[in-house]
């Protein structure tokens, strides 16, 4: 049996890449500056006890695989964490100080699927039905992408947005475990 504890994130506008300026100023246009430091502060406390959670969980390193929502199989996995844990993300900050303690970051994602969905996002004649078909497209990779990278007696870590529903699609001989989060 392997183990996977699933966390799930909510994605900062440093991981929106080039909308997170739009997304920014829409937000203070509406709620005002004020409201956007508070939900800042608030991303922060929750990714603080994100990482507090993980640390409690005494997981071993070695052998410790981390998947990531939006990371495509690409071969410049670590990179990409790196240069969005410089910007600010501190998911990808996690991420990073797990890879300097020995565990191994594993593409995640098809890039075809990304790509498909940007452009889905960009379009104006996207339906709903539609995203959530690849969004289902997207869980059915991830799902494949952790049953033959994850061997038996290891621990995977899963970083995944709230509208995925991976764990309905992995293996039974992967124990799925939610990490749990408490506030402070």
């Amino acid at each position: 049996m392997a183990r996977l504890i699933y966390v799930p994130v909510m994605h900062s506008s440093v991981e929106m890449g080039s909308a997170a300026g739009a997304y920014k100023a829409a937000f203070i246009a509406r709620f005002g500056e004020l409201k956007w430091r508070k939900r800042c502060d608030e991303f922060a406390a929750i990714w603080d006890n994100i990482a507090a959670g993980i640390d409690a969980l005494r997981l071993s390193p070695v052998g410790l695989k981390l998947y990531q929502d939006s990371l495509p199989v690409c071969g410049k996995e670590v990179p990409l964490i790196r240069d969005l844990a410089a910007q600010g993300s501190q998911n990808h900050r996690l991420l990073a100080a797990l890879i300097d303690k020995g565990a191994t970051l594993v593409g995640t994602e098809s890039p075809a699927l990304l790509l498909e969905e940007y452009r889905l996002l960009q379009s104006a004649e996207r339906a709903p039905e539609q995203a959530a078909a690849l969004l289902h497209e997207r869980d059915q990779f991830i799902a494949k992408r952790i049953d033959e990278t994850l061997a038996e007696g290891e621990t995977g870590i899963l970083f995944m947005g709230a509208l995925h529903q991976v764990a309905n699609l992995l293996p039974a001989w992967i124990r799925v475990e939610y990490l749990a989060v408490r506030p402070r």
